[in-house]
């Protein structure tokens, strides 16, 4: 097993650094799986009950997929590791289309999807706003976006500030750890982004607090509850190290139909349509040629 390194040139790898990483193994353990439960239940509560077609950006191997499958006939995984991209294959079988793909890079038309999900994948993204904004092109008219954020201004970073063992402020807006695999931002400048990207009705959850306690307290953590009775108030006050954000789209067109997968997709070089055989996908305009391997559509640049 191969571990996530803490540091990446994320401009040319993004997120693709989970290659090869047994990413399941990051949740075994009390402490994990007690934040596992908890995000389970944040990411159900921010998802709509119901919608047509659902993206997951940076899926993983499918750790979250029992939130969506029963709630929207058509669902796209995505991920730019094809090691993982297998094994959420392994898990959902032919319950979803599987693409690996770049998220600054995406390769969807516009308004393809009325839901887009996106947790622990933005910390490692370098251009917020561009993410955010790639994310909005690829929502519907009133489209649900659920993701989350690592958070700069926790209560934890705070006292260490206070306390002078740390020099990093933060309540500082701009944010912190640029050029490691790990981005945090402050939550003002989160809200500012979004709304600057065209998203409203914005809902928080807190994530974070009761698994550190947990492992804190060793075996007697396993008496410790997951944390959702007080993650919407860890989320209003944004003292927890995790925020799950949910939001509106607004001014988009309604959601496109979509008779087979061709009329989703777009080439990621140029946007121009997509020829599918049986092999891949041939962009019309740039002649760019995408390969399918092992059902997984490589639409990475």
């Amino acid at each position: 097993m191969r571990a996530t390194p803490l540091k990446s040139d994320l401009e040319r790898d993004q997120y693709r650094f989970y290659e090869g990483v047994e990413y399941k193994h990051f949740w075994d353990g009390l402490k994990r799986s007690k934040l596992d439960e908890l995000e389970h239940a944040i990411v159900r509560e921010l998802l709509p009950v119901s919608g047509r077609r659902i993206i997951d950006v940076g899926c993983g191997y499918g750790r979250l997929a029992d939130c969506y499958l029963n709630r929207f006939p058509q669902v796209v995984m995505v991920d730019a590791s094809m090691s993982l991209l297998r094994q959420a294959a392994e898990r959902v079988k032919d319950r979803a289309i599987y693409v690996a793909a770049d998220v600054n890079h995406m390769p969807f038309r516009a308004a393809a999807f009325d839901t887009v999900l996106m947790v622990r994948v933005f910390h490692h993204i370098p251009d917020s706003q561009a993410c955010l904004a790639q994310l909005h092109r690829m929502l519907c008219s009133n489209g649900t976006l659920a993701f989350t954020y690592c958070n700069k201004r926790n209560a934890q970073r705070a006292m260490k500030w206070l306390a002078g063992r740390t020099t990093e402020n933060p309540f500082s807006a701009e944010p912190a750890g640029v050029g490691s695999t790990v981005i945090s931002h402050h939550p003002k400048a989160v809200h500012r982004m979004l709304l600057e990207a065209d998203f409203t009705n914005l809902r928080s959850y807190g994530a974070g607090v009761f698994d550190w306690l947990a492992g804190k307290l060793g075996p007697l953590g396993k008496w410790i509850p997951p944390g959702k009775r007080l993650a919407g108030w860890l989320g209003r006050s944004k003292i927890a190290p995790w925020i799950f954000c949910g939001a509106v789209a607004q001014n988009r067109p309604d959601l496109i139909d979509a008779a087979g997968l061709e009329d989703l997709l777009q080439c990621p070089l140029c946007g121009d349509h997509l020829s599918h055989n049986e092999q891949g996908f041939e962009c019309l305009g740039c002649k760019k040629y995408y390969p399918v391997e092992d059902g997984i559509i490589d639409l990475r640049v």
